[in-house]
């Protein structure tokens, strides 16, 4: 069963959960999925868990019951036996975020210079790519989704109460991080070149973009 298949299968499955089972198990999602794990055999894995838990649901029992009141260790120590992400995937996985970052960056570059085609503006203007600009958006969407995907894992098992206390100190760890790029980017800008690429350009980066996602980085 491919990728895609499995997380289609698993959603199916936590349809039927029990509202506190469903919640049990999502955290376990979380877990197993922002963790440096082969994808593959992630959802495998996921997807027997989800299986075994509607199991003994049938037969009245709690995920608690069936998965321990540890929920953390017990997902720890699963991730601790499944196969890690190769050094291929690793790759791949830090070059796809700024890669979709910059192929959608150019379709908005598109669209505003075609708008401004239409509406009579200075389309040179319009034109101008700030190299730093670009790394600003490389490198932000990188940290920031990093930084998102590794507090959404240790926050798996946070008890409600303890969530949100968390998610005001994320926040500001996201605001942080945010006003550190602008900064740096607005360093680099003053140093670094402007490159002159035309709407039309700019379109044919972005299809170019869109057509590298599925060749490089598509689930199978």
């Amino acid at each position: 069963m491919k990728i895609k298949q499995m997380v289609r299968e698993n959603n199916r499955l936590q349809e039927l959960m029990t509202p506190s089972n469903l919640k049990y198990y999502e955290d376990m999602v979380v877990y197993i999925r922002t963790s440096a794990v082969n994808e593959a055999r992630g959802e495998e894995l996921l997807l027997e868990m989800a299986q075994h838990l509607l199991d003994a649901q049938s037969k009245g029992k709690s995920a608690k019951e069936v998965f321990g009141n540890d929920p953390e260790a017990y997902c720890a120590e699963l991730v601790e036996n499944l196969p890690k992400l190769k050094g291929l995937s690793q790759i791949q996985l830090s070059l796809m975020i700024p890669w979709v970052a910059l192929t959608w960056f150019f379709f908005a570059q598109a669209l505003v210079g075609f708008f401004t085609m239409m509406t009579g503006g200075n389309v040179e203007k319009m034109s101008q790519v700030r190299i730093s600009t670009l790394l600003l958006v490389a490198a932000g969407s990188y940290i920031l989704i990093k930084l998102i995907m590794n507090l959404m894992n240790k926050d798996a098992f946070q008890p409600e109460d303890s969530k949100r206390k968390i998610n005001i100190r994320n926040m500001g760890i996201y605001i942080a991080v945010v006003v550190v790029i602008l900064v740096a980017g607005v360093w680099l800008g003053r140093s670094l070149p402007v490159l002159i690429i035309p709407p039309w350009a700019s379109l044919v980066i972005f299809i170019v973009g869109l057509i590298g996602t599925k060749v490089f980085f598509s689930r199978k």
